[in-house]
């Protein structure tokens, strides 16, 4: 159970400050060029790297939590998510295996062993780079229209995903399209709200960041 809510606690992915804004739904033209736009925007991500804050709000707790980190992605399957502040933790995903580190206590889990862990690990790598997130049989999607960005809120149409989440919410950044803020809320009624901050895309990343031994 603690491995699985360090998980959902560390999906996906992600920027500045959401702006306090209008949305609007997006026309269906609007949507069609959105989804060209961010499938094109994952396809050209071959790396990221990014600071990352995280706020989360725990329903029996009076305070938010807040975190900061570093993030590190490869195409296509390589993540390595390391807390800094206020306790060391490490996330780090290479293919199909997925290493959870916390001082010099590493484990290794086989997410093909584990049909929760593969389904987790999908929506961390999509969180990040927006590719897959338009999988009709996973996600209903409802696209909107900000000043500052588009966003895509997410609702899970499997009954395994529905026992986890209840929506994830993605911001889109409208220059270069690629994901600004992730909002998770999960079925027990917390939230996870995550920005990314001095995004670097497409930088020099060695395999060893992703090394799981």
């Amino acid at each position: 159970m603690k491995k699985r809510n360090f998980l959902l606690t560390g999906l996906c992915l992600f920027a500045t400050t959401v702006f306090a804004q209008n949305y609007r739904p997006a026309t269906p033209e609007q949507q069609r060029e959105l989804i060209r736009n961010i499938t094109a925007a994952s396809e050209r991500t071959r790396t990221l790297r990014c600071d990352f804050v995280q706020k989360k709000t725990i329903t029996i707790l009076a305070d938010e939590l807040i975190s900061e980190g570093r993030l590190s992605f490869k195409q296509a399957d390589k993540l390595n998510w390391e807390y800094i502040r206020p306790y060391q933790y490490r996330f780090t995903m290479n293919g199909d295996r997925i290493m959870i580190s916390s001082g010099t206590n590493n484990n290794i889990i086989d997410v093909n062993g584990n049909k929760m862990f593969k389904e987790i690990s999908n929506i961390i790598i999509s969180g990040i780079n927006g590719a897959g997130i338009f999988d009709h049989n996973k996600f209903t999607a409802s696209f909107n229209v900000g000043t500052h960005d588009y966003q895509i809120v997410l609702t899970p149409r499997q009954r395994d995903l529905r026992q986890m989440f209840t929506t994830i919410t993605l911001h889109f950044d409208k220059t270069d399209f690629s994901v600004n803020t992730v909002e998770i809320r999960e079925a027990s009624g917390d939230s996870t709200l995550i920005t990314m901050r001095n995004k670097q895309i497409n930088i020099p990343l060695n395999d060893e960041i992703f090394a799981i031994h």
